[in-house]
């Protein structure tokens, strides 16, 4: 395993019988420090630009970088949202040894475009993968270009799905509170194609759906993520293995960083508080991608215990498949 072992045991190692050598779990700040860079990413051949800010382990103090990289994380932002708004989960992902990109990718109320968003995602890995072959690149050999994992919220969600139905390279999905559809008037299955059920059946990697309990709940006209179109639809036509984690009290806004709060002014608020709906969810997202991307059993075995014990709290409801 990659990730840096202290000399001691967790508690919950020790609950489960077992000693993993953890420097840190996956709920706490990881032993890496974070480098970052902004990097405006071009697709000449489809004049797409793209804001991209990247966070990657520092490997000062922190022990070698592996022989083969670290993995890759694009984390996709909601709609009207931009990528710096998730900057707390690239950082608690980038301590624990994951390199990750936060787009912001180009679109207006008037101009969404799914597969467009959905394409320059693709173009986002690529792009990833380029740098890390550039020797004047701070990504030079920092990346595992076999072990990329997508994640993101809301629309973000979806279009990480939808990219993985037709790129064999993603190998682990995360999603906060996924929204399958692109609002009233999106009904050009060209543009906004529907991924649950249709294209589900397609995706083969480990799948983590995060969702709120308030998303569905109509605050200001419709729902900021109808139950229609929701984590639970995607889960129920998900292949195995996938989790499915309800966040009781969560409002689909709240999984942004602070800064966002007007943009998602019109989503039903949550009565559970913002900072532990981000931080709960960062833990799950690190242990999850730690166990698939990583193959760490210590990071799954973590994040088992840490659903039950959150469970058997009234915080969250849990399904698997």
């Amino acid at each position: 395993m990659r990730l840096q072992r202290a000399l001691s045991c967790t508690m919950v190692s020790l609950l489960l019988g077992s000693c993993a050598l953890w420097a840190a779990t996956p709920a706490e700040r990881g032993p890496y420090g974070i480098g970052e860079f902004h990097d405006d990413a071009v697709d000449t051949s489809r004049g797409r630009e793209i804001d991209l800010l990247i966070l990657y382990p520092l490997t000062t103090g922190a022990g070698e970088v592996p022989e083969a990289g670290f993995p890759l994380i694009v984390f996709n932002h909601g709609f009207m949202l931009r990528g710096d708004l998730y900057r707390s989960y690239g950082e608690q992902l980038a301590s624990h040894g994951f390199v990750v990109a936060l787009p912001t990718y180009p679109m207006s109320f008037s101009s969404v475009n799914h597969t467009a968003l959905a394409a320059d995602e693709r173009f986002i890995i690529d792009h990833c993968l380029a740098l890390d072959r550039d020797a004047g690149s701070s990504l030079h050999d920092l990346v595992d270009e076999s072990e990329i994992g997508v994640s993101g919220h809301s629309l973000g969600g979806k279009l990480a799905m939808l990219e993985a139905v037709t790129d064999e390279r993603v190998r682990a999905i995360a999603t906060l509170d996924p929204v399958d559809g692109g609002g009233p008037a999106a009904d050009d299955p060209v543009l906004y194609p529907s991924v649950a059920p249709e294209l589900m059946p397609q995706i083969h990697a480990p799948l983590l759906f995060i969702g709120a309990e308030f998303g569905g709940v109509a605050y200001f006209l419709i729902a900021c993520a109808p139950p229609s179109e929701n984590y639970e639809q995607f889960f129920a036509a998900a292949n195995p293995p996938a989790i499915e984690i309800t966040q009781l009290g969560a409002g689909h806004g709240q999984y942004a960083d602070p800064g966002a709060e007007s943009m998602l002014a019109a989503c039903a608020p949550g009565t559970a508080t913002a900072d532990w709906v981000r931080s709960s969810s960062a833990a799950y997202l690190t242990a999850f991608f730690l166990g698939h991307l990583e193959s760490d059993t210590a990071a799954l075995a973590w994040l088992d215990a840490r659903l039950a014990d959150d469970e058997a709290q009234g915080r969250i409801l849990v399904r698997r498949k």
